[in-house]
């Protein structure tokens, strides 16, 4: 569901990378060698998953990139599911939807975010944003489902 290519982080001024949405194996978005500031990105989705799991029905969480305009909400549509959107360029025209459960989107979440952290470390690229996503994956994976 939530891919991030590590062969393809590079340190900047930020730590940057490919992210995307997999949905189905064979639909990117916004497309499979998206790249963005990955750190940040995952710990914004990191705090709209938590959201989730404690929010109640019908809340909508963002799932958003920081470069270009595509967007994904989250809203949680059960107690243990929740329906994405996903828009492209500031529409309000949703191109296409999935359903999946809140364990799948955390389950997806975190070894990638887990992933990411430990490439970080190896390369040694430790910052602000890089110490965030670290306290952040702890959190989510301590968080009750």
């Amino acid at each position: 569901m939530i891919e991030v290519d590590l062969a393809s982080l590079e340190k900047r001024t930020n730590i940057m990378g490919n992210i995307f949405f997999t949905i189905d194996y064979h639909r990117y978005f916004p497309e499979q060698d998206w790249s963005d500031f990955v750190v940040i990105i995952l710990s914004w989705w990191i705090k709209s998953c938590k959201g989730i799991i404690i929010s109640e029905i019908g809340r909508t969480y963002d799932f958003d990139f920081m470069d270009g305009s595509p967007i994904v909400l989250a809203k949680k549509i059960s107690t243990d599911k929740a329906e994405l959107s996903f828009y492209e360029n500031n529409s309000s025209k949703v191109l296409f939807k999935a359903e999946c459960t809140i364990k799948q989107l955390r389950d997806s979440l975190l070894p990638t975010s887990k992933k990411v952290v430990r490439a970080i470390d190896r390369e040694k690229w430790d910052d602000d944003n890089s110490k965030e996503l670290k306290d952040l994956v702890n959190s989510l994976e301590k968080y009750p489902l």
